[in-house]
């Protein structure tokens, strides 16, 4: 039993190894020109159609029946994350897509003036990240006369994406007030593959063996489910206040593939014996959650020809919660090491589950609306996109998506212009960099030692993030709008 405890003490100071990779934002994608202009300011209504997803009683001020189509006719980011696994140990990507944003439409019923029926199509959170690095050396790993050939590499990759279908509602119940409601169904897809691999080389085969640490995890699942947004809009020539609230995801149906491996070999200066644990899953249940969160915007008429616009969106804290619980025990070695035993090593959890936690997060957005023609209108704005990832940097001990903790500031500015027979054109451009910030890094693949860090290396304080987005967007609007 001694033995169990003070191997279980040993595999827990191992696992308590963290290093940063990936991000997690709710504020990265607005939709429909406008919206994306004004940095995401609109919930407090504008004349198009990204309402029926930010705020369906804005329908309201749509007075024809109209619909666009928006493209992110050119989508380009840049990742660079500086001494990520040691100094100079960089991670490094480049992710370019055309994406379509939103198509959506707005009916006016002729025999119901105050009502106001709206559907749309969107892509959401579509991301797309590779990362690798490998390094050898001549280090001190383990306990033997002079350095040993050292080589470590970490592979990551991860394909998410989410696309949005709904239909909304609105009801002006007076001349200044109108209710709505949207529903939509979401349909997420997330491929996920992480993999450290640390291993020793001997100078020969008469001085000792490999000594090795190594971790992958690897999944892939679908998951669909259903958000209400009830909304109102308070509304005046010069001023409006609009509230939206987006309610918990009632979840429909999920399945998922999942793999994880976790090993030692010959680590005899920190554990007495090898570890092995291995499990996988195939159309295992999935659940995903959509936290809840409340939006409020103000719009107010500054001169003849220019409205500012405010919003904010306040995402609330989700608790730990496993996306996927698995029921599957895992083969391992050795076979003193029962299930419970591995269940509390691995986060008290199953050894195959995944989860996730989120913070508490407030972005906010400002625009700035010109009309300068009856023709031409032009927007600028700026906008916040905050991390949410409750897990700042990754644990071997859970299976979770490598996260990062960066903070996101973005700029915009478009134009609309009006063409005959009710057509409008509109373009947007928009730019995206990560706030300046300086992390640890407890990965380091220059500074490898057996007994000291079980050579995952001597953490410190250099981590330094930057990221880049650029994106240009088209939008055609065919019916006319307003009054």
């Amino acid at each position: 039993m001694k033995t169990k405890t003070g191997l279980t003490i040993l595999i827990l100071n191992l696992l308590c190894l963290q290093v940063i990779g990936q991000d997690n934002h709710y504020w990265t994608d607005q939709f429909g020109i406008k919206a994306t202009a004004l940095g995401g300011a609109v919930i407090a209504g504008q004349d198009d159609h990204s309402m029926v997803y930010y705020n369906a009683a804005a329908m309201s001020l749509i007075q024809n029946p109209s619909l666009s189509f928006s493209l992110n006719a050119y989508q380009y980011r840049t990742y660079n994350q500086k001494n990520a696994l040691g100094p100079n140990q960089n991670l490094e990507s480049t992710d370019y897509a055309t994406v379509p944003n939103m198509m959506a439409g707005v009916y006016v019923l002729k025999k119901h003036p105050k009502w106001r029926l709206g559907y749309n199509v969107l892509s959401k959170n579509v991301f797309n990240n590779k990362l690798d690095l490998y390094n050898s050396g001549k280090y001190d790993a383990i306990d033997l006369p002079g350095d040993e050939t050292f080589v470590s590499s970490y592979a990551h990759e991860i394909h998410n994406g989410e696309y949005w279908a709904g239909l909304a509602v609105s009801y002006e119940a007076s001349p200044h007030l109108a209710f709505g409601v949207s529903h939509m169904g979401v349909y997420k897809s997330t491929k996920y593959y992480n993999a450290y691999s640390i291993t020793v080389l001997p100078p020969d085969t008469s001085s000792s063996e490999v000594t090795r640490f190594a971790s992958t995890m690897s999944f892939n699942f679908w998951d669909i489910k259903a958000i209400f947004k009830p909304s109102v809009l308070l509304h005046y020539p010069k001023f409006r206040v609009g509230l939206a609230v987006t309610l918990p995801s009632i979840n429909i149906l999920g399945k998922g593939n999942f793999y994880r491996e976790f090993s030692t070999l010959n680590m005899d200066d920190i554990l007495p014996i090898d570890i092995a644990v291995i499990s996988r899953g195939r159309k295992e249940k999935v659940k995903h959650k959509s936290t809840t969160s409340i939006s409020l915007g103000v719009s107010a008429q500054l001169g003849a020809k220019c409205w500012l616009h405010v919003s904010a969106e306040t995402f609330l804290a989700q608790k730990y919660y496993l996306i996927h619980d698995s029921k599957k025990e895992p083969e391992h070695y050795p076979e003193f090491l029962n299930d419970s035993l591995i269940t509390y090593i691995f986060g008290n959890q199953n050894f195959l589950s995944y989860g996730e936690e989120y913070k508490p997060v407030t972005n906010i957005g400002i625009g700035l609306d010109f009309q300068l023609s009856p023709q031409f209108s032009l927007q600028l704005g700026s906008h916040t996109d905050f991390n949410y990832n409750k897990y700042s940097v990754y644990e071997f001990a859970k299976q979770v998506i490598q996260s990062s903790q960066y903070d996101r500031l973005v700029s915009s500015i478009g134009g609309n212009y009006a063409l005959k027979n009710g057509k409008r054109i509109a373009l947007a451009f928009e730019f995206g960099c990560a706030l300046p910030k300086t992390t640890d890094y407890n990965v380091d693949f220059t500074t490898p030692n057996e007994s000291r860090n079980g050579l995952t290396g001597d953490p410190a304080n250099g981590v330094k993030t930057s990221a880049y987005s650029f994106k240009v967007m088209f939008e055609l609007t065919l019916g006319k709008l307003g009054k």
